[in-house]
């Protein structure tokens, strides 16, 4: 019989302000899709970074360290345009990243390197 050692929670530990300067990331909740995430963000006027936005026909689906993620060739340039843009399109959310196009192992060779 085996058994599962699971690490303390420290839900306590952060609090709800925000430092001036400061940002903070939100992990969406698994079972909402990119289209009610970002329909929800227009809901309640969440500021988003402009790389969200068309510039030029490019805009990035996904923001990471800027050797591995690329924009993509997309007009949006308003969050209600990116819904739109998401509720019809197949590309994945993560389109754009170079991990998603190289082996299956890519992620845990990141972490075997220290980057998560």
């Amino acid at each position: 019989m085996g058994f599962c050692i699971q690490p303390s929670e420290f839900w306590g530990q952060y609090g709800s302000t925000v430092p001036a300067g400061g940002h903070v990331r939100v992990h969406y909740l698994p079972h909402w899709s990119a289209v009610g995430i970002w329909r929800y963000t227009a809901l309640e006027g969440i500021p988003v970074i402009s790389l969200y936005f068309a510039k030029d026909g490019e805009r990035y689906r996904s923001v990471g360290e800027e050797d591995i993620t690329q924009p993509v060739a997309r007009n949006a340039s308003m969050i209600e345009e990116i819904a739109a843009e998401l509720a019809v399109t197949r590309a994945a959310e993560c389109a754009g990243r170079a991990m998603d196009h190289e082996a299956e192992d890519s992620l845990e060779r990141l972490r075997a390197d220290g980057y998560m």
